[in-house]
């Protein structure tokens, strides 16, 4: 097996690993986007529950009743708060996964110029061995001709 043929089949190896990376990193920059939407959402969600409340409360409300709307509005906080932190967690994972990205990338492109390179010096050792070849023949048919015409 030529040396070019075993880095082709090391270099689809490469590409896999770069071909994963990259689906692994769309996967998560949706995650995070959903994720952020999920965020934004229990926001507006928190705020318009709170303009509830002060539209209630202008009307008159009871104590227990303000009770649950403000126990209700600390759970919405805390929501909003494990969310953050929860797309802090992704965005970290995004950011190893570029990382990896990068690096699978910079090895697929290294294989890529040694494949190139050992394709080149294959081709270039071919060239030789056939103009090898040929001047070998033209030799012989010299030496016939000299040959034969005595």
């Amino acid at each position: 097996m030529k040396r070019s043929e075993r880095l082709k089949n090391i270099m689809t190896m490469a590409e896999k690993k770069e071909r994963d990376a990259v689906n692994a990193l769309g996967y998560l920059n949706t995650k995070v986007s959903n994720e952020e939407l999920k965020q934004k959402q229990l926001l507006e969600y928190e705020l318009e529950y709170h303009e509830k409340i002060i539209e209630t409360g202008r009307t008159g409300i009871n104590g227990a009743t303000l009770r649950t709307y403000f126990g209700f509005m600390d759970k919405l906080s805390h929501a909003a708060n494990q969310q953050v932190g929860h797309i802090a967690e992704l965005e970290q994972q995004v950011d190893q996964v570029q990382q990896y990205w990068f690096k699978a990338r910079g090895k697929l492109r290294a294989f890529e110029s040694l494949v190139e390179r050992a394709e080149a010096q294959e081709a270039a050792e071919a060239d030789k061995l056939e103009q090898k070849a040929l001047d070998e023949f033209a030799a012989l048919a010299y030496l016939r001709r000299k040959y034969s015409d005595k």
